[in-house]
Order: structure tokens, then C-alpha cells, then sequence
């Protein structure tokens, strides 16, 4: 009896998600032979192409369901897709923007395309697709609030403050706008009274917008000198998010462990095989990697690519190749990282980050997670250049603690998980630092808004880059930013932040009381 087509395509989405490829593969193939009219067996097969990395494969799937259908929106944007993941991205930012080039293209497609262009760092490109979707629904929130997200990327903070006022016009208790909203302050001063924020957070049911309004709250009450209140609103914060989690702290000190057992010898320097000297930046959130990665990316020899997911993507492949991912752990994967070869990580790395490398001579990847692959980084790059940043632990936990973050870092919402992660983390750069001597700079946050030319010249130094005064004028580089330092590193070099946690010192005992357990230094 021949299957429905909503029959394939929920026995084909049920079959990806359990990670059954070959299965997948083959009712893709029956549904393109069942369907032979309609593009849906084809825009599967390509999902599934692009999952298992045959990208080729998926381009080509993709460009068939068009030859059925050439005005399928799904695979005219899966065709983009397939065209970035190999590397060309002038195509695939052209076959974005071409899916939504008819006036008339719906809603969804123009928000789809337009995040796409997001993935795809093509902001300014993105942004005219979200403009168009506010002209055509002005009273969508969706579109306002993407289109306020790219502004601030951009640094065009009034106008993000304009879609923040007319979203809290529709919702004045719309908890994500308030915060968002309020967090532009910095340089531009807002009209989002503490008052508002209450008010929103006593007729505010939903968890996720609670959430939202108490971390809003406590920076409010922070920037008045109202600690005590300040700190009641992050605490309740944290606690609802960290409740809304399945966060194992065990599981990441056994990490740290097995990755350190793993590099267990002084890593003799690898033959290069590549011709590239990347600078990776890395260390804990917060800490002064997007303000480090400013500096950089302003030289003009260096293109900033961002955070890149390319070094994790070649190392899950190398290990793939040793063990299938599939019946691993991520402590077997820890496990397994020493026996990686460094020349096939390099050849993965450097195919999947194409498309954000730009085209100046040397490039930087700002993933502050690499920490945990500085041996394979510089197995796989041998000229590769790691900036390590680093802060002092209670500056650390206070910036991190108050920061809400989205679908990363789970130790950050309880002190005593965090500190334990920040003594995790500074025993393996330790570690990193016997086993590969005098290949990792150091840089300390502090000395960097303190001593900004002096640390800037070092850096370019260990970098081989000559000095450029563009570099101290990071704050007027105009590409965009899209961490959660979005607004601070648009402002000349400050040094309010540094001393900040101090007046929360009685709050942060628990995670002192574990620093000092471990014997780091905090005074």
C-alpha cells in the first residue's frame, strides 16, 4: 500500500530526529518515487544530505526538488543553505535574497530568508528583509524584535530603541523588550523606569519573561547603587532559569579530567600543512574576548570571522572517523580528543569556515569554548596564535552570573556550579600551558582597559602583526556585534566594570568560599 505523502513526511522528520540516517535516506527516496510531482522527497533528501555533511549531495537534492517545483520557497532556501555550507557564499546569499525577491513573497518566507542572512553574517542584507516585514505587518511583533536584534548587532541603537517602544506600545509587559531595551542604556539612555519593569513583572505569568524582567531589574537597581535589591531580582532570576535546566556539573569536571588525560606530554610542534596562522580567542564569557577580537578585527590584515562552530564541527568529525558519535558520550568524546589528527582537523576546519573567513590574510575565531582544544588547535595549526583572556575569578563570576544566556553556558546560573566550572576551566589552560610552553599568550582584561596601547602592541606582537592605531579606535569599527557585549564595545575604552563586583562580595561568598578551597588567589 503506497504511503501519504504526510505519512513520509512524519515518518522521515521522526527518523532524523532519532538520528536514523540511513533509514531516513531511504524513505526520502521512496517518497521522491511515490511523489515524483512534488519537491517534498527532494527537500528531505537534502536535509539529510546537509546533516550527514555530503553537501554536494544536498546542493544537488536541493536543485532537484527546484527542477520540480522552481518556485518552491523551502528549496530555493535549501539550495542557499547547501551553497554556504560549501563554501560559496556570494551564491548563497544571492539565493537568499532572490527566494523573497517578488513583492508579494509571504511573511514566513521573508523572516526564514532574513534569519538565514543573520547566519550568514549579512546583516545589513537581513536587515532590509526585516524592514519589509515591519512595513507590510507594523503590529507583528516578531519582525521588530529580529529587526531591533540586527539594529543593535549594527549599532544603530536609536532605531533598535524605536522597535523596543513600539513593541512595549502593543505589551507594555513584553519582559524580553523591557530587558533589551533597557541593556541599549549604556549609551543611550532610556525611558524604561524601574517602575515599568515592576509593574511588567506583577502581571507577568509566563516563567520565560519572568526570567527576563529580573534580570532586567537587577541591572536597573545596579545602576542606581541599589545592591541589595539588585541582587534579590539576579538571584531570582538565576534560580528560574537554572530550574528550567538538566545542567550535570559532575559531568563537566570529569571533562576537564579525561581532556587533561588525554594531552597527558609537551606537545612536540607539528609539521604546518595548511599555510594559515588563525588567531583563536579564547576563555571564559565575559572575560574580554569580543573587546580583544574588536582590537584584531580593526587591524586591517585581519578579518574578524566571529564565533565560529567550524573547530568543534572537524573535531566531532575526526572522532566520528575513530568512533562512530552515535554510541559516545560526551565523556568518551573527552576521551578520545588525544588520538585526533591534527592534519585532518585542519583540512575540515578550514572547509567548513570558508564562508566567514573574509578575504584579508589572517582571520580570527572567537569561540571562547576552544579552551578545551588548544592541543588540537595547535596540532592542526602549527603557526596558529591562541589570545587567552583572562579576568579576575570574582569579576568573572559576578559579569557571568549576571548575564542571561540563550541556550549556552549552564553552569552560569548558580555560584557554586559556576565557580566550580571557572576552577575546571583554569586547571586545564594550566594544564594547556605545561604541555604546550609559551605557546598561549595570556591576556588579563584588567590590563587591557588599563594599559590599552601597552597591551594592544603586545598583542599585535604575538600576533606578527605590525601596530595600526586603527586598533585603538576598536570602538568605531563598523562591523557588527553580535555577543552579549554588543553595546559595550561600541564605547571608547572603560574601566567601571572593573571593581563592580564588589559591591556584591558579601552575595558572592559561596563561590569565593570555593575559589579559596582550590588555592586561587583573589586578592
Amino acid at each position: 500500500m503506497t504511503r501519504a505523502l504526510a505519512d513520509f513526511q512524519r515518518i522521515i522528520a521522526q527518523q532524523m530526529t532519532d538520528g536514523h540516517w540511513q533509514a531516513a535516506t531511504l524513505s526520502a527516496e521512496q517518497c521522491r518515487e511515490c511523489f515524483p510531482a512534488n519537491p517534498l522527497g527532494w527537500l528531505f533528501g537534502s536535509f539529510i544530505a546537509l546533516a550527514t555533511n555530503a553537501k554536494e549531495e544536498a546542493l544537488a537534492l536541493a536543485e532537484g526538488g527546484l527542477a520540480v517545483d522552481p518556485k518552491d520557497f523551502q528549496c530555493q532556501l535549501q539550495r542557499a543553505e547547501s551553497l554556504l555550507a560549501l563554501g560559496r557564499r556570494a551564491e548563497a546569499l544571492a539565493a537568499a535574497e532572490a527566494a523573497v525577491a517578488d513583492a508579494s513573497a509571504p511573511l514566513a518566507a521573508l523572516d526564514a530568508s532574513a534569519t538565514f542572512l543573520v547566519h550568514a553574517s549579512a546583516h545589513e542584507a537581513a536587515l532590509n528583509l526585516f524592514d519589509r516585514g515591519v512595513t507590510a505587518a507594523p503590529h507583528e511583533r516578531h519582525f521588530r524584535a529580529k529587526r531591533a536584534m540586527v539594529l543593535r548587532y549594527l549599532g544603530d541603537f536609536d532605531l533598535a530603541e524605536q522597535d523596543y517602544d513600539a513593541i512595549l506600545s502593543n505589551n507594555p509587559a513584553d519582559g524580553e523588550a523591557l530587558k533589551a531595551r533597557g541593556e541599549l542604556r549604556l549609551l543611550q539612555p532610556g525611558h524604561s523606569s524601574i517602575t515599568d519593569l515592576e509593574s511588567a513583572l506583577s502581571r507577568q505569568p509566563d516563567p520565560e519573561e519572568q526570567i527576563a524582567l529580573h534580570f532586567a531589574l537587577a541591572k536597573a537597581y545596579s545602576d542606581r547603587g541599589e545592591y541589595i535589591t539588585s541582587w534579590r531580582h539576579l538571584s531570582s532570576g538565576n534560580n528560574l532559569q537554572r530550574a528550567r535546566l538538566t545542567y550535570q556539573p559532575d559531568q563537566d569536571k570529569a571533562i576537564f579530567d579525561r581532556i587533561i588525560a588525554a594531552f597527558p606530554d609537551i606537545e612536540a610542534r607539528q609539521h604546518d600543512t595548511t599555510g594559515e596562522s588563525p588567531i583563536f580567542i579564547v576563555g571564559l564569557p565575559r572575560t574580554g574576548t569580543t573587546l580583544v577580537d574588536r582590537i584584531l578585527g580593526s587591524h586591517s590584515q585581519v578579518h574578524s570571522a566571529g564565533e565560529l562552530a567550524a573547530l568543534s564541527a572537524a573535531i566531532g568529525a575526526a572522532v566520528n572517523r575513530i568512533q562512530s558519535v552515535n554510541d559516545l558520550d560526551w565523556l568518551d568524546f573527552a576521551t578520545l580528543l588525544g588520538k585526533v589528527e591534527g592534519a585532518e582537523v585542519a583540512r575540515d576546519y578550514l572547509v567548513e569556515s570558508k564562508s566567514w573567513r573574509g578575504q584579508r590574510p589572517r582571520f580570527t575565531d572567537k569561540q571562547p569554548t576552544n579552551f578545551f582544544y588548544c592541543g588540537l588547535i595547535l596540532r592542526a595549526f602549527p603557526n596558529a596564535r591562541i589570545v587567552h583572556l583572562v579576568r579576575h575569578p570574582m569579576a568573572a563570576t559576578y559579569a557571568i552570573y549576571k548575564t542571561r544566556f540563550r541556550r549556552t553556558f549552564p553552569f552560569s546560573y548558580d555560584l557554586t556550579e559556576l565557580a566550580d566550572f571557572i576552577i575546571g576551566y583554569r586547571r586545564l589552560m594550566a594544564h594547556w600551558h605545561r604541555v604546550l610552553p609559551g605557546r598561549i599568550l595570556d591576556v588579563a582584561y584588567e590590563d587591557v582597559v588599563q594599559s590599552q596601547e601597552a597591551q594592544t602592541r603586545r598583542l599585535l606582537d604575538y600576533c606578527g602583526l605590525n601596530f595600526e592605531p586603527a586598533c585603538l579606535d576598536f570602538h568605531k569599527n563598523p562591523n557588527a556585534t553580535t555577543t552579549a557585549s554588543a553595546v559595550q564595545v561600541r564605547q571608547p575604552m572603560y574601566t567601571s566594570s572593573l571593581e563592580e563586583w564588589r559591591a556584591f562580595s558579601t552575595q558572592l561568598q559561596p563561590a569565593r568560599s570555593r575559589f579559596e578551597a582550590a588555592g586561587i588567589a583573589l586578592d
